[in-house]
């Protein structure tokens, strides 16, 4: 015989299965709008964090790259059938020109020429002397730029190395009258060196020496009669002095 109290107990224990139910059949909606909103959230946070990754990488590759900047100053001459000659800006010079001193002597008022030196042992030397046939006092200091043509302007490795004056200095100014002169000293060498052939020309033979005197960027032609320049065409040049 069932008694009252265990109607109860079955009673009870049913509510606790009805209540148990129905509270998992409203936990599980909760539970899906809760994982909805999380993965919305982290979907979002993931649409940013793209964005901000695309537009740094955006920004990155459209930031114009650095250019180096430059060493020397290249001049073209005025020449068509001149190679390119660097002239390199001059060091400062020791007397700077004062107001109502002569100018600086410009390309159209020199002239240039060259006459061979001494050779020894595979050297050679020659000086280029420049002139001025102006008609007006003018000043030169410093080295300006050299450059070997091939015949028909074809191109010739050549390369200016600038050393010092026999005092150590970079020059200094001289000042020239109409008919007045100065020089400088060229040095280089006709034995191969490097990856140059050692039998037969080590390099083209010149035909011109492009020349651009101290501070212009014009420049004038000299003949070049002393052969091919080895060491990949350098030459030593000293500073104008007073010829």
């Amino acid at each position: 015989m069932v008694t009252s109290a265990q109607v109860r107990a079955v009673v009870a224990r049913g509510n606790m299965v009805v209540m148990t139910n129905s509270t998992k059949r409203l936990a599980l909606p909760v539970l899906l709008a809760a994982g909805v909103l999380t993965s919305a959230c982290s979907f979002s946070g993931g649409t940013e964090d793209a964005a901000a990754a695309t537009g740094s990488g955006t920004s990155a590759s459209s930031a114009p790259a650095s250019t180096p900047a430059a060493t020397t100053t290249a001049a073209a001459p005025t020449s068509s059938s001149a190679a390119a000659v660097t002239a390199a800006p001059e060091s400062g010079d020791p007397q700077p020109t004062a107001a109502g001193d002569p100018d600086r002597c410009h390309t159209s008022e020199l002239a240039g020429s060259l006459s061979e030196g001494d050779a020894a042992a595979g050297n050679r030397y020659a000086t280029l002397t420049l002139t001025n046939t102006g008609g007006e006092v003018c000043t030169v200091y410093g080295y300006g730029g050299i450059g070997l043509v091939g015949p028909g302007g074809s191109v010739v490795p050549s390369t200016q190395e600038r050393v010092p004056a026999q005092d150590g200095s970079g020059g200094r100014r001289t000042t020239l009258q109409p008919g007045d002169s100065v020089s400088a000293q060229l040095h280089w060498t006709v034995v191969a060196t490097g990856p140059e052939p050692t039998t037969g020309q080590c390099e083209p033979t010149p035909s011109e020496l492009t020349v651009i005197p101290p501070n212009e960027t014009d420049s004038l032609s000299v003949a070049w009669t002393f052969g091919p320049v080895c060491s990949m065409g350098e030459i030593e040049q000293t500073p104008y002095a007073p010829a």
